[in-house]
């Protein structure tokens, strides 16, 4: 017994002083990652210009340094594009491809910025238009990626620690536009707290989110806008919301889709529900209607269901044998 004892000390005493150089260890790292790290702030997150061929106009944005370091921050254009879902932007790393709607032509005067500890600067550039440049919508993001000062000689593509902000930028070309939109979705769904919701057309727990998902077919930028309101089985408006209600309001871009999820309130009796979407864009001349019905029913009323079901089948069962067997009495 006592040798068990002392083995199991031995254990115990062993665990405890992994986990402490474990959790030195961690401790270390976490210190050498905030010493060593880069990292930018920017703003404004999004710039949006309206620029005629041949004209000229300017991206104004201000970076700090968050960290502790002494950085240089490296300017580049990204490209970026719509994950045809939520609407957010993903940055394309390749920049030796450029999309036809590239800004990477239009934008000059990038250089790096070397910063202190804390510093915020204030940073303008020019945006040029070719006058050969077609009618529409042309995006990208300028793009700041934080390298250590001691780090940032030409030509070294590895370094230790990195971070890349980015101020999105929309530039408008005006001339033939074509504005056109159409709802390709509509639907409703239960979310349970951050988790993605779930769709469906009956719910025995009641549903708090609607996803109209709207596609662009035109060749500029559409921000679309309007009112969705829900009605009970008896056509009348229990809950309603503004769609694309933010400021700015959000952009589908051209030849894309892009999905507006929202919460929705009040469907707390069970029945037949139904969302109606009256949606525009543009100066507003064009109304789109959509509509979505969706039944809730809860467990509880199931059950009772059930219960009344199997009640009427059993009692049909009761009144046919009781007859039966009288049949057989009479013969």
């Amino acid at each position: 017994m006592k040798a068990y004892a002392r083995r199991l000390s031995v254990l115990v005493v062993g665990f405890v002083l992994a986990a402490s150089l474990v959790i030195t260890a961690g401790s270390i790292n976490a210190q050498e990652s905030q010493r060593n790290g880069s990292g930018l702030s920017i703003s404004p997150t999004r710039s949006e210009l309206r620029i005629e061929p041949g004209k000229t106009d300017k991206i104004e944005v201000s970076i700090r340094n968050v960290t502790r370091g002494d950085i240089v921050a490296k300017p580049f254009i990204s490209d970026f594009e719509s994950d045809d879902a939520t609407g957010e932007p993903k940055l394309i790393s390749d920049t030796s491809k450029r999309s036809s709607a590239s800004i990477a032509n239009f934008v000059s005067g990038l250089e790096d910025i070397p910063l202190k500890p804390g510093e915020n600067k204030n940073l303008t550039y020019t945006v040029s238009v070719p006058s050969n440049a077609a009618p529409g919508g042309y995006y990208g993001a300028v793009t700041y990626r934080a390298v250590p000062a001691n780090e940032a000689t030409p030509g070294n593509g590895e370094v230790a620690l990195t971070a890349n902000v980015a101020s999105l930028v929309l530039i408008e070309v005006p001339g033939d536009i074509t504005e056109q939109i159409q709802i390709t979705e509509f639907k409703v769904g239960r979310a349970v707290q951050n988790n993605a919701p779930k769709f469906s057309s009956f719910f025995t727990t009641n549903p708090n989110r609607a996803a109209l998902t709207v596609k662009n077919n035109g060749n500029s930028f559409s921000k679309p806008f309007g009112t969705v309101s829900l009605t009970n089985m008896s056509g009348k408006q229990i809950y309603s919301y503004e769609l694309n209600n933010s400021t700015p309001r959000g952009n589908v871009l051209p030849k894309t889709s892009r999905a507006f999820t929202d919460e929705i309130k009040n469907v707390n009796k069970p029945g037949r529900y139904t969302l109606t979407a009256n949606v525009s864009h543009g100066t507003g001349g064009e109304v789109i209607t959509q509509k979505v019905s969706f039944w809730y029913v809860p467990v509880w009323l199931l059950v009772v269901i059930l219960i009344l079901l199997l009640a009427v089948i059993g009692g049909v069962y009761f009144l046919y044998r009781k007859q039966f067997s009288g049949r057989k009495k009479r013969r």
